[in-house]
């Protein structure tokens, strides 16, 4: 037996083909986090679905639930805003792939996610013009951490307490969790002070405030070997879509 109909606007997240025309779908809304939907004949409806799977794009779907079942019953969508990706931009392309992945592996399903879901949008949107691309990339990643729980600690060592102003050579650990002086990790990704005080203002500032940080790709390459990888600690694996990012980027870069 079906329960009631809900409608909702949605990020669609991962698709899995099952069966010979039926898709498993996951998604994120603000209301109800991260979900599984069952779409029946998805790979073939385009009366129902249109290409609400293919592209990138804010989608309002209608879908029913069932007692006691994990996945919903998706009955159709149709997009409320397409984000486009530049025709021919491999590196946008690279980077909506690996945002999206990165959201479903940080997210538990059912959990609320309205400041996650709020920040994948904003992602989204930014990827065109591609010239500010890598900056946006750097903040997505930085404040979805934060919002998943995950945000590194910037503000003392996690092993002996030591403030980050009585620091000489700070770094960050990905199995501490964050910052560490150099004694305590000698292992750690050393930072300077400097992307770490950025790093902070990226955590602290509102949403519609946060695109004004100036990320200089010095402060890219300093942060982002910790960035990904404190992502692989926390995952307990690597991202399918960073190969492809690898290719499309140069490896490392994000």
């Amino acid at each position: 037996m079906k329960g009631r109909e809900q409608k909702l606007p949605v990020v669609i997240l991962s698709r899995t083909n099952y069966g010979e025309a039926d898709l498993i779908i996951t998604f994120l809304s603000r209301e109800h986090g991260k979900m599984s939907g069952l779409a029946k004949h998805g790979r073939k409806s385009r009366k129902r679905f249109g290409n609400i799977f293919s592209s990138p794009a804010l989608v309002e779907l209608t879908f029913t639930s069932a007692p006691g079942r994990d996945l919903v019953y998706l009955e159709r969508g149709d997009i409320l805003k397409s984000f486009e990706v530049p025709a021919g931009e491999i590196k946008a392309l690279a980077l909506v792939g690996y945002g999206l992945e990165l959201v479903d592996g940080l997210t538990a399903p059912g959990d609320q996610a309205p400041e996650i879901f709020d920040l994948l949008a904003w992602f989204l949107e930014r990827l065109a013009p591609v010239e500010k691309m890598m900056e946006e990339a750097f903040i997505f990643q930085v404040r979805l951490l934060k919002a998943a729980g995950f945000g590194p600690s910037l503000a003392r060592c996690g092993v002996c307490g030591r403030e980050v102003s009585d620091m000489d050579s700070p770094a960050l650990s990905p199995a501490l969790g964050g910052l560490a002086c150099r004694p305590c990790a000698p292992s750690g990704f050393p930072v300077p002070h400097g992307s770490l005080k950025l790093m902070a203002l990226i955590q602290s500032l509102d949403l519609g405030k946060v695109g004004r940080a100036r990320v200089s790709a010095r402060v890219i390459e300093e942060v982002q070997p910790f960035l990904r990888a404190y992502i692989t600690y926390i995952l307990n694996r690597e991202l399918k879509s960073v190969r492809f990012m690898d290719q499309a980027l140069g490896k490392g870069v994000i």
